[in-house]
């Protein structure tokens, strides 16, 4: 069982913030349970030394600066994945949203997905000349890139 915190440092909008937080990770889940029992989901989106910036995902209307209690689970955001995802309408939050029922998962694969190595991208070689050469040397085109357009 992990710590559970008792009440917030502050809050701004979507996000609160919670003071002499241990061991949370970036883009780790959050339980933010309420006075009176309602749960909400939360992301560590900012770790700063012993603060934790939670984005709360269902709003933060309610929540309490003193009574308001927080468990990390120490996962990211986590989809549930099988062929029943087929045809199916989800949250944003990637609950069902249909009344079909939850999704019986045969695995769970993290949202955020694995870095891009740009190293392994291909090197760019296609030379764009447009005949102004401050361009030409200053701000080099490469076909393929996003181009500027100039007015």
């Amino acid at each position: 069982m992990s710590l559970q915190y008792f009440g917030l440092h502050s809050i701004s909008g979507s996000l609160v913030i919670l003071d002499h937080v241990e061991g949370a990770q970036f883009d780790e889940m959050a339980r933010i349970v309420l006075d009176d029992g309602t749960e909400r989901t939360g992301r560590v989106a900012m770790l700063e030394g012993d603060k934790a910036v939670l984005q709360v995902f269902e709003g933060t209307h309610g929540l309490s600066l003193t009574n308001t209690r927080t468990q990390f689970t120490g996962r990211p955001m986590e989809m549930p994945l099988s062929g029943d995802l087929l045809g199916r309408v989800f949250t944003g939050a990637g609950r069902p949203a249909d009344g079909l029922g939850e999704v019986m998962a045969e695995k769970f694969g993290d949202i955020n997905g694995a870095p891009l190595n740009p190293v392994s991208r291909q090197y760019p070689r296609n030379f764009i000349q447009t005949g102004i050469s401050s361009i030409d040397c200053l701000m080099t085109l490469i076909r393929g890139q996003k181009l500027p357009i100039f007015s």
